[in-house]
């Protein structure tokens, strides 16, 4: 049975044990936080550059021009 100093010890390498476990994991936590951050910005920039691209560039397709016939700066003039 542990006596006066010995079962101060034992406290304090008890509370000292806890209180390095919450840290390793709050800094595992944090980590973990980051890198699922990161993945969820790559993945949603990802999924907005190919959902708006296409959007932007619709209608400046070659296969699209090339059935319609070509126009003239001046073709809605008149008169000129």
């Amino acid at each position: 049975m542990p006596t006066g100093d010995s079962a101060l010890q034992i406290i304090v390498y008890t509370v000292i044990s806890v209180l390095c476990a919450y840290g390793v994991g709050r800094i595992h936590e944090w980590y973990k936080h980051s890198m699922d951050r990161d993945r969820s910005f790559r993945e949603g920039y990802n999924h907005g550059y190919h959902t708006l691209f296409p959007f932007a560039t619709r209608g400046t397709c070659a296969c699209e021009r090339s059935d319609q016939p070509a126009r003239s700066a001046r073709s809605g003039r008149t008169g000129r």
